[in-house]
């Protein structure tokens, strides 16, 4: 990226978000002064690394995120359901959970993503050779759940699954959890090859 001038008075995150839209050396400004900001370089990184990736791996991630972050902001697809880091991080976790899958590695849904509500059916069975089954099962049990259970193997705080699905309060979120893994469960019990690949409660 080039060395724009970023001196701005009240860089906020809606001063951010209204440059970037607006295009323009504003844009370039603002997209240094992500690029720059403290902690978030290093909290991708961190991210990338405790999932199996290099360093070099992570700065890969960081930049394509800052250019899907620039895209996301000019097409107005960021609601302002969250500070613009949190969103930031959000896309470099979907990237670097698709780069994983392309590459043939998987990042498993871990028991404790999902804060003792209930011991995952999904961490038992998310690996390579029935990645395509879970994918199929995750397929039918809609869209809401799907996302749901997508943003616990992003590593979401309940409080930020609250604000992204716009749950009342972390206790229904925690129990629409339960509701949706419960569903895909049964889904899973059902399609399962012979149907004696889980061992599920």
């Amino acid at each position: 990226m080039t060395n724009t001038n970023t001196q701005h008075t009240d860089w906020t995150d809606a001063t951010l978000a209204a440059a970037i839209r607006n295009g323009g050396p504003q844009r370039e400004s603002a997209l240094q002064v992500m690029y720059q900001k403290p902690g978030l370089r290093e909290t991708v990184i961190k991210i990338v690394l405790a999932q199996g990736g290099t360093r070099d791996d992570a700065m890969d991630i960081f930049q394509e995120t800052l250019v899907l972050f620039d895209r996301n902001l000019r097409e107005g697809r960021f609601e302002g359901r969250s500070t613009l880091s949190t969103y930031f991080v959000g896309i470099a976790k979907w990237k670097w959970v698709a780069q994983r899958r392309q590459q043939g590695r998987t990042t498993e849904l871990l028991p404790d993503h999902y804060e003792g509500v209930v011991e995952s059916p999904e961490s038992d069975i998310l690996r390579a050779e029935h990645r395509n089954w879970l994918e199929t099962a995750l397929g039918k049990i809609g869209e809401r759940c799907r996302e749901l259970l997508r943003l616990y193997q992003l590593d979401y705080s309940m409080e930020e699954i609250v604000q992204t699905m716009h749950y009342a309060n972390t206790d229904v979120a925690k129990k629409e959890a339960y509701r949706c893994r419960m569903r895909l469960r049964d889904v899973l019990e059902q399609a399962a090859p012979g149907n004696d690949l889980l061992n599920l409660p």
